[in-house]
């Protein structure tokens, strides 16, 4: 299996249609489109701030300037339903703002159980379960209850910063990445009930509901911190029935963007028939070294529409496109 960031000569090349200037007073460290409509836009910043931009007749104006945390914003991500945002920063928070439309934000919880900057917030892809990445080296999963945003689990095992993660496409798997040089992926254990693990339950929260690490990547394949990780919506394959690579990644890919300048991919798949633990196989299938020259890989993305194609950014100020062949 190869890498190749020339594949697919017959796709119309990409072009910058629109600039944003002087959107903050300092870097900008993420950007999301709300998922509903895709006219809207929300960029966290090292000012502090979020802004809310809405695409009009013809560039995006700002319609909303959230404020709030004390310093370095981190992180911004909307819920599925398009209603709820997500922000993270340095100062140790996570902040929900509730959408009430035509630019209006509410604050409606402020959680501060982190004991350290806050790197990442994430959406369950099919309820409204929050997940945050933190420098204290845990994952905490955030729900409702009575109006208010709580707590419902933090989840541990990694023994220095976790940077982010990413859920599998059905909900069922968290994967997470961390300066520790390991990928983990977890999923539900009810008490009581082992073979809960890994089951069609998914990444979901009840009352009497842990979280279990099923599959280690360890760090003797990573060399230096990861910073990024992305799951591939299905297989990345083509014109194959049922084949090999089918069987390597029945629940599709993992790519991982390192401090070591490599891009690397994953298969994951679940063990046998007989296995009754709910573990994973989590194997390395591909590897492109110095995918961005000598420079750190921040970011990894799988395009969620087209299975194989993968974007990268890094410290070279570049962003790259690629595509994976299928295997043979």
């Amino acid at each position: 299996m190869d890498i190749d960031a020339s594949e697919g000569s017959s796709v119309a090349a990409w072009q910058c249609v629109d600039v944003i200037d002087n959107a903050h007073k300092r870097t900008v460290r993420s950007v999301a489109f709300e998922p509903t409509q895709g006219r809207t836009l929300a960029t966290a910043s090292f000012d502090g701030t979020t802004a809310i931009w809405e695409k009009g007749d013809e560039t995006y104006e700002c319609v909303a300037t959230l404020e709030g945390h004390d310093n370095e914003a981190k992180c911004v991500a909307w819920a599925a339903s398009g209603q709820l945002l997500a922000t993270c920063g340095r100062d140790k928070s996570v902040w929900i703002w509730e959408s009430n439309g035509e630019g209006d934000f509410d604050c409606v919880s402020v959680l501060m159980e982190h004991t350290q900057d806050v790197k990442m917030v994430l959406w369950h892809p099919k309820q409204e379960l929050l997940v945050s990445f933190s420098y204290d080296d845990t994952i905490r999963v955030w729900r409702e209850d009575d109006d208010d945003w709580v707590s419902a689990a933090t989840i541990t095992g990694h023994k220095s910063t976790v940077w982010g993660g990413a859920f599998s496409p059905q909900g069922d798997y968290l994967a997470s990445v961390s300066d520790d040089r390991t990928v983990r992926v977890w999923t539900q254990h009810t008490a009581g009930n082992a073979a809960a693990a890994g089951s069609d339950d998914g990444f979901y929260y009840r009352p009497d509901t842990t979280y279990k690490c099923v599959a280690v990547v360890p760090d003797s394949v990573h060399t230096r911190a990861i910073y990024s990780v992305s799951w591939a919506s299905s297989p990345p394959t083509s014109g194959d029935a049922g084949g090999s690579s089918t069987a390597l990644a029945d629940l599709g890919y993992l790519a991982t963007g390192c401090g070591d300048n490599s891009l690397r991919v994953f298969g994951v798949a679940r063990q046998a028939e007989e296995s009754t633990s709910g573990d994973l196989d989590v194997v390395l299938v591909c590897t492109q070294e110095n995918a961005h020259g000598l420079s750190d890989i921040n970011c990894v993305q799988w395009n969620p529409v087209y299975p194989g194609w993968l974007a990268t950014s890094g410290d070279d100020g570049i962003i790259r496109i690629w595509h994976l062949d299928a295997m043979t």
